[in-house]
């Protein structure tokens, strides 16, 4: 089973020449990449999605701009983009984490839940089906650790609103880019005196519940070999045990 994933550089000792992976605890659920426009939210994500399926994960993956950086995935089932991202809610809510609670599914093999641009698919909602969406997340971010089934989010803002009553229950945080003294706030605001607001793209923080915030680096990586790992990770529709 899955314990950590290393993806991301120490910032601090890689001035000194030094390439030293910090490791996100995957035991701890659910995981964020926050980051203005450019900061290299995607590029990060598309990184940790492949470690993880180093490590034996399926992934089950949303884009609801339709970003040409996911376009690799447009021939795979459970790969949802556009008006289709509602269909994400519903499958990981009521086919994976529904079959395991429920016993059909008794595998606890580490399911990755990625929705890209979280918060602009909820914006475009009218009142009632985003009701519904935040519930369905709320479900999924609070029962997910019992079941192995992890969420993992990529948008520009942290904002509560769009997480129900449920955001705590994310345990993992990249803050990449430059970002307000708001967006501080609401992360890290023990230590705003401290930390940087203004990074280049693919530098930023990483904040992990019961640690110490670190400043990280994305490392460059080759992105067809990083792609083909996130294709052979895809959920397949024959894994899935179906909800009558």
């Amino acid at each position: 089973m899955i314990s950590v994933i290393n993806a991301v550089l120490d910032a601090e000792l890689l001035k000194r020449g030094i390439h030293f992976p910090l490791s996100i605890d995957v035991k701890k659920p659910h995981l964020a990449i926050f980051g203005s426009s450019g900061s290299g939210k995607t590029y990060a994500s598309q990184l940790l999605l492949a470690k993880a399926v180093l490590s034996s994960a399926k992934l089950v993956v949303a884009d609801f701009k339709g970003d040409l950086e996911f376009s690799f995935l447009d021939n795979q089932e459970h790969f949802y983009r556009f008006e289709r991202v509602g269909l994400f809610f519903d499958f990981v809510s009521d086919t994976l984490l529904k079959n395991r609670q429920s016993g059909q599914d008794e595998s606890r093999s580490l399911i990755i839940c990625f929705i890209d641009e979280m918060s602009a698919y909820f914006t475009m909602l009218e009142k009632k089906e985003r009701d519904t969406r935040i519930r369905q997340l709320s479900r999924i971010l609070m029962l997910g650790r019992s079941f192995n089934i992890h969420v993992w989010i990529s948008q520009q803002r942290p904002d509560a609103e769009y997480f129900g009553k449920s955001r705590e229950n994310i345990h993992n945080i990249l803050l990449l880019g430059s970002f307000s003294k708001e967006v501080l706030n609401m992360l890290i605001s023990d230590e705003k005196d401290v930390v940087n607001r203004k990074h280049s793209r693919g530098r930023g923080y990483l904040i992990s519940s019961g640690e110490a915030t670190k400043e990280i680096v994305v490392p460059i990586y080759n992105v067809a070999k990083v792609q083909s790992k996130i294709l052979e990770g895809m959920y397949k529709s024959s894994e899935a045990v179906d909800s009558e």
